[in-house]
């Protein structure tokens, strides 16, 4: 049999003549045959493989024109697509209908949305929806975003450029609390820091110089031995401090003839505390008195400290003490200096600047605050 060909402006074929049978058109090929028949006992419209109807079926379509596949679907062209729905208002769904659980991809026409859901009903148990101005919404509850791959290499990016900070590094901001083990802070250590609300990493000397470096350098200096008579200045006799268990903290003090250098600018407190005795003799004025110069040339008496003894007897050895205090601006380690003086009333009967070489007695102590 050759070719047949049915003309008219309304041809048909009809197969079958509505009893309850299948009807069919086989295809018989050489190597394997195909068919599209009416699958009676189904009332679906079959396109299989081989030639009994119902077995190894490729696509059906049912009574409500639902189209069903049982292999692999594709679709070959420069712009092939996949229309699903008609414009009309509902909702069009692809299910994965999966043994243990079902999955969808659907248009939720209700609220507008592409949904990424839990089972097979649109609309519940979303994960994941986008609305029409392409906002991406996780959904709320118990749900977690996993970038695998986020390794410090691979994974997260924003505006196109990898985040390569961890999460555990993250939840460190978030008030983690675990606490490491301590460290040496250096001034090449960073801080993180809002400038003006963008975020930026700074060095640790950025902080010392907002804060003022906090107290950096502190020492004692004592006179060794007692000084008869009034001492303007005392330049003599000058020791660190050696008592045991004493301590100083960064650079030492520098003296000479009297003369204490600073090792570096900034504000220093300066306490000079001194120790007098008199043999014998009654109403007498001690005065403690600290001198400063910012040329290295004029000193000027900054700070004063005065006592008095009044002993009533002429016998005995008598004793008091006086205390003078300033904080001086260093702004020049050239040119700020300080030297220390004591002035006595009496001279003829044996008034001293008490001095020892073991414990402090006259003795003046310097501590730097902070950055000029």
């Amino acid at each position: 049999m050759g070719t047949i060909q049915i003309d008219g402006s309304t041809p048909k074929i009809t197969v079958g003549n509505a009893t309850a049978e299948d009807a069919t058109i086989l295809f018989d090929g050489n190597a394997q045959d195909f068919y599209i028949a009416l699958d009676d006992s189904a009332d679906d419209l079959l396109i299989g493989l081989g030639s009994t109807v119902g077995t190894t079926p490729a696509i059906s379509i049912d009574e409500n024109l639902a189209v069903k596949t049982y292999g692999d679907i594709t679709m070959t062209g420069t712009t092939p697509t996949l229309t699903i729905g008609d414009a009309g208002a509902e909702d069009t769904a692809i299910v994965f209908d999966g043994n243990a659980q079902d999955f969808y991809i659907a248009l939720d026409d209700s609220a507008d949305d592409l949904v990424i859901g839990l089972g097979s009903t649109v609309g519940t148990t979303p994960a994941i929806s986008i609305n029409e101005d392409q906002d991406v919404t996780i959904s709320d509850g118990a749900i977690d975003f996993d970038v695998a791959s986020h390794d410090g290499t691979n994974g997260l990016k924003l505006g196109g450029t990898l985040v390569t900070t961890t999460a555990a590094e993250l939840n460190l901001l978030d008030g983690d609390t675990s606490v490491g083990s301590s460290i040496t802070v250096a001034d090449a250590d960073g801080f993180v820091v809002n400038d003006g609300g963008t975020m930026k990493t700074i060095p640790a000397t950025d902080i010392t110089t907002y804060v003022g470096g906090g107290i950096s350098a502190a020492s004692q200096w004592r006179i060794t031995a007692s000084l008869s008579g009034v001492q303007d200045p005392i330049t003599s006799g000058w020791e660190v401090n050696d008592s045991t268990g004493y301590g100083t903290l960064g650079s030492l003090m520098t003296e000479s003839s009297g003369i204490f250098t600073f090792p570096s600018t900034g504000i220093w407190y300066i306490n000079f505390h001194a120790g007098f005795y008199v043999n014998g003799w009654d109403d007498r004025v001690q005065q403690t008195i600290i001198q400063t110069t910012i040329d290295d040339s004029t000193y000027t008496e900054v700070a004063r400290g005065v006592s008095t003894m009044n002993s009533n007897d002429n016998a005995g050895f008598w004793y008091t003490s006086g205390d003078a205090f300033f904080t001086f601006d260093v702004t020049d380690t050239a040119n700020c200096k300080v030297r220390f003086c004591t002035s006595v009333e009496d001279t003829v009967n044996g008034t001293a600047t008490y001095g020892s070489s073991t414990i402090n007695i006259t003795y003046a102590t310097f501590i730097r605050l902070g950055d000029t």
